[in-house]
């Protein structure tokens, strides 16, 4: 019996021993998770630059816009480009960086025909100019043209390339494109 008495505090003893050394532990509970946002340039919303801590699974909602309202605001999550309004949930941790879209600079496109009468086309965009709105671009067809921005709507008109003309979404660099009888999509990223 006495046997059978120390087993049991044993045991008991034991457990209350790792119990105890497991509640400090970090991995115990619900974890918490860093939400790291930037704001760059003329930029506003929600959440403020700043670093936040939530809870695995919280959902956090997030709005930002340009403080000149004929700009365009790119959110970019983890390195990833998201919609300037949405909502984040946490289960990692998350950098946010904002910043008013300027689409200067080198773009890879891609050019698909609705009907496959020609081969998809790809080939690199770089648009210029002294504007965010407006400006020229040159691609490495030898091609140029220009471009302009109206709210979302991205228009770029080819000079050169015969009757080419792309049209599409600023914040998704997605859109339609029409040339010689033809048409069909076409997608751009950095």
């Amino acid at each position: 019996m006495r046997l059978k008495t120390l087993q049991i505090c044993g045991i008991v003893i034991l457990g209350l021993t790792v119990i105890l050394s497991l509640s400090g532990c970090k991995n115990l509970g619900i974890p918490d998770f860093e939400l790291k946002v930037t704001l760059e340039g003329d930029v506003q919303g929600t959440p403020a630059t700043g670093v936040y801590t939530y809870a695995e699974l919280e959902t956090v909602a997030y709005s930002y816009t340009a403080l000149d309202d004929r700009y365009n605001v790119e959110v970019i999550v983890n390195g990833s480009r998201w919609a300037p309004e949405g909502n984040l949930i946490m289960y990692t941790n998350i950098e946010v960086e904002v910043r008013v879209i300027d689409i200067r600079g080198t773009w890879n496109f891609k050019l698909v025909d609705a009907d496959n009468e020609v081969e998809d086309r790809e080939f690199t965009v770089t648009f210029s100019g002294n504007s965010l709105l407006t400006g020229t671009f040159t691609d490495s067809q030898s091609h140029k043209g220009t471009w302009v921005i109206d709210g979302v709507d991205l228009t770029m008109t080819y000079s050169n390339w015969l009757n080419y003309k792309l049209t599409g979404n600023l914040n998704t660099m997605t859109g339609s494109w029409e040339g010689e009888n033809l048409d069909g999509t076409w997608s751009a990223s950095r």
